[in-house]
């Protein structure tokens, strides 16, 4: 009997990995058997897929269309297309291409939260929040450790302004990351803190605020707009060394950030009437920096207003060698010049130094999507990213001691 049941027990383990292989490869949909190798065998879906790596999006629909149907419909290349549709603009197909696929019997609960999440991002790229929110927050019950749909409603409770919300999303998709991605977690958190701090602060609550601000700066040190929002919350409150305190914590953790502090500063050291130090914090971080032409900017106008305009263009000078681009720069060098009566000279080392710039207003880019603005953002408003904008150089500063000594 030993060598008979040894080979029943072979062949029963052969014939449960044949069942285990078919029912892997067919799926019972709608009272018949489909093959799902099928699909990603015919020559359409490969066609579809290359046309969809070449972003050609119609002929890539035509081809997944073809290979569904030749296929029996299967629920994964409809998915695609469906996110094709919205992809393409045609929000409402796209809807009720995903709504079809939720009335299929027998989803499982994996495959009904796969379409669930397709059907909120066509809801939330067609401005339907409430019926995204729902979407995703479903796709969380079946799923519980889906990112994306995690992800999704942080960023939509962000365009809400519902920070405390997007903030405990955040904290879900925090404790389910390994810790080298901590840090952007933790810098994310911040920026929300400080939001929720900015909230409290538009409601008067200033002690409220302060400690959002300050936990944001726990989270991240280098939080820059958390420095400068605790700096005017103690300014509020008649606590000009605090709000100092504040600001220069910002100059010493991000000096490339400094000079956001810049006008504030001097506006509390002549309170504080002491009209040397915003002079000393310049000179200083021009020290520590060759190329901040920023600072050399600040020292130049408040010597102006004191009435030294000569030394003032100098540095006017210094800083545009830096970046001769910044219309910043020319607008202090013209008011200087004016104060100098226009000497003539000066006016022509002006020209000779500028003859070549291209002036823009200190323009900043997203790194992640490369939108442009003006002004330095925390949360770009077209990926949505936070802390994401650097300053831009038309052309590289001209790195020559010679020239600022010279």
């Amino acid at each position: 009997m030993g060598p008979y049941l040894t080979l029943f027990v072979l062949l029963a383990l052969l014939a449960g990995l044949a069942v285990g292989k078919a029912w892997e490869r067919y799926k019972l949909q709608d009272g018949r058997w489909i093959d799902r190798r099928r699909a990603r065998e015919s020559p359409h879906y490969m066609l579809g897929l290359n046309f969809l790596v070449a972003n050609q999006i119609d002929p890539a629909i035509e081809e997944l269309s073809t290979a569904a149907e030749a296929a029996g419909d299967p629920l994964e290349i409809h998915l695609i297309l469906g996110n094709l549709y919205r992809e393409k603009g045609q929000v409402g197909r796209a809807i009720q291409e995903h709504q079809n696929l939720l009335q299929r019997p027998h989803l499982r609960k994996l495959e009904h939260a796969n379409v669930l999440l397709c059907l909120g991002l066509d809801y939330k790229h067609g401005g339907f929040v409430d019926r995204a929110l729902e979407a995703f927050s479903e796709v969380l019950r079946l799923d519980p450790d889906n990112r994306y749909a995690m992800s999704n409603l942080e960023k939509l409770h962000e365009e809400q302004h519902q920070w405390t919300e997007a903030y405990a999303m955040r904290q879900k998709l925090a404790a389910r990351d390994n810790p080298e991605q901590q840090a952007r977690h933790q810098e994310i958190l911040a920026f929300l803190e400080n939001e929720i701090g900015l909230a409290a602060l538009k409601r008067n609550e200033y002690g409220e605020a302060a400690r959002r601000f300050e936990a944001a700066i726990d989270l991240d040190s280098k939080n820059a707009p958390a420095y400068l929002n605790l700096g005017d919350v103690r300014l509020a409150r008649d606590d000009v060394p605090g709000a100092v305190e504040a600001w220069e914590r910002l100059v010493n953790t991000s000096p490339e950030r400094s000079y956001l502090t810049f006008s504030r500063l001097e506006s509390a050291y002549a309170r504080m009437h002491d009209t040397s130090r915003f002079r000393a914090l310049c000179r200083q971080l021009i020290s520590a920096a060759g190329q901040e032409w920023r600072a050399r900017l600040a020292l130049a106008r408040y010597l102006t207003a004191h009435g030294q305009a000569a030394d003032a263009l100098e540095l006017l000078f210094e800083a545009l060698v830096i970046n001769p681009h910044a219309l910043a720069l020319h607008q202090a060098i013209w008011d200087t010049l004016a104060e100098l009566t226009l000497a003539p000279a000066l006016v022509k080392r002006y020209t000779d130094l500028a003859r070549d710039a291209i002036f823009y207003v200190d323009p900043h880019i997203c790194v992640r999507c490369r939108y442009r603005s003006t002004e330095l953002l925390w949360q770009c408003p077209h990926c949505h990213e936070w802390n994401t904008f650097v300053e831009e150089r038309i052309a590289p500063a001209k790195d020559t001691e010679a020239t600022l000594t010279g």
